[in-house]
């Protein structure tokens, strides 16, 4: 189902834990969808509708939901942005979830932490790590 035309505060969402998976994996990586077996599944694409989008949407849904999974296909420009968004809805959250991040790479499923997640917003950081291993 789609996040953007899905009721914030509905049925669908409410007090249940919400799978936030990028539009393209229904298509690449339907099987691994099938894993995630009791989750509210709400997709969304970062090339169709601007990210800012998805954090106003998303911060109206983890107001009644349980916690928030993120799963994308790793090394996409575009839904790489989804799990910043979903560490800025917990900041900013006045209700705290559990967030999990997945991404897919080659067929297989890993699961990435939040400061992963973090470091990644700074590319002075990486560099520094990557002079640190020369």
């Amino acid at each position: 189902m789609d996040i953007m035309t899905t009721n914030a505060k509905g049925k669908f969402v409410r007090e249940r834990k919400i799978l936030l998976y990028g539009k393209c994996v229904e298509d690449e990586h339907p099987e691994i969808l099938e894993r995630f077996d009791g989750f509210a599944k709400l997709s969304f694409c970062p090339e169709e509708e601007h990210i800012n989008m998805l954090f106003y949407k998303l911060i109206a849904i983890m107001s009644v939901a349980e916690n928030l999974t993120v799963l994308t296909v790793d090394g996409s420009p575009h839904c790489v942005q989804m799990h910043y968004i979903a560490e800025e809805v917990l900041r900013y959250s006045e209700k705290k979830f559990q967030v999990r991040h997945f991404v897919i790479n080659k067929g297989k499923l890993i699961e990435i932490s939040s400061e992963a997640i973090k470091i990644s917003r700074y590319l002075s950081k990486i560099q520094r790590m990557i002079d640190k291993r020369s």
